[in-house]
């Protein structure tokens, strides 16, 4: 009963839907209207972007989509003036490069300024595999192996818990490297990122302590062997013990992980490796957009719970 009259009475007047959402990042990104001078011009950019993420949100295949899109409200919304085919929105999910999609994540988190971040990496599971392959190696004698690739995120612990930047590899590196590429292109400052003790490096400590701010992990244990850079070992070590309770929140990355993966990340569907690393890039662009949608609703219940409290 009590959720009832929020929903009538609280929720319409601080209503914030998906398409509000997506109308708010197509107008911040100031787009042409249209990318070619000559050639076709049935659809805007706009209407391409949308719909491109569209497509990724409804986790279906090309044909699927293409089949049901028409029957929604969406055509009329995006004003579209021509029906949209398979090969042409397949052509414009190859349009959009990964800095484009870099820029778009970007603006998904321009309006917060966290405080607190973690970095963490996890591995996803493709659809397709080799079936030839796996039968070789059991003529071999050799376990199958299984196909997975390697998401690395910076997240953020408090707040929305939205994802700041990503790197999305095809096959499974060590986390140094690519928390090396995270952080040269970390543009914050005055932030604290917790981080494993496999993260443990001296350089990725000096790196973010020159951009003002602080890289958080414990301290690795040589087991009385000569130890370089002992200034900075002990100030690892003495920051570590002091500010412990702010590292034990370095769990909350994994319900992000798990939210990540039951809403917008369920599977990917695309075969090629450059159409694998936009899929990922537009489905971190849609896991933001849904924390922005649903972040008000869950701050109203949480609020009318503790009043019911007291």
């Amino acid at each position: 009963m009590d959720r009832q009259l929020i929903l009538k009475e609280i929720i319409p007047k601080k209503k914030r839907s998906f398409k509000k959402e997506l109308n708010e990042l197509i107008l911040s990104l100031n787009l042409p209207k249209y990318s070619n001078k000559m050639g076709n011009k049935q659809f805007t950019e706009a209407q391409k972007l949308s719909t491109v993420i569209l497509y990724f949100r409804s986790n279906k295949s090309l044909r699927v989509f293409c089949e049901e899109f028409k029957e929604t409200k969406w055509p009329i919304w995006l004003e579209l003036k021509f029906e949209i085919k398979k090969s042409t929105l397949n052509d414009w999910v190859k349009s959009f490069d990964l800095s484009f999609i870099k820029k778009i994540l970007d603006k998904t988190n321009s309006a917060e300024k966290p405080e607190l971040l973690r970095i963490d990496g996890t591995g996803i599971a493709t659809q397709f595999k080799s079936s030839y392959f796996q039968k070789r190696l059991n003529e071999f004698g050799q376990k199958p192996k299984s196909n997975f690739h390697k998401l690395d995120i910076i997240a953020d612990m408090n707040g929305k818990k939205k994802i700041k930047d990503y790197s999305f590899l095809m096959k499974q590196r060590h986390d140094i490297p690519v928390a090396w590429k995270l952080f040269k292109r970390f543009m914050l400052e005055n932030i604290v990122i917790v981080a494993d003790k496999r993260y443990f490096d001296y350089g990725l400590f000096r790196l973010m302590k020159a951009k003002n701010n602080y890289l958080l992990f414990p301290p690795k244990n040589f087991g009385g062997k000569c130890i370089h850079n002992n200034l900075i070992y002990r100030e690892i070590r003495i920051n570590y013990h002091k500010y412990k309770d702010i590292y034990n929140k370095r769990s909350n990355v994994e319900g992000i992980f798990s939210a990540l993966k039951r809403t917008v990340l369920t599977k990917i569907v695309s075969k090629k490796c450059s159409t694998k690393k936009r899929e990922m890039g537009f489905k971190i662009i849609i896991y933001n957009m849904n924390k922005n949608v649903n972040f008000i609703l869950n701050l109203i219940f949480k609020i009318f719970n503790l009043e019911l409290k007291y």
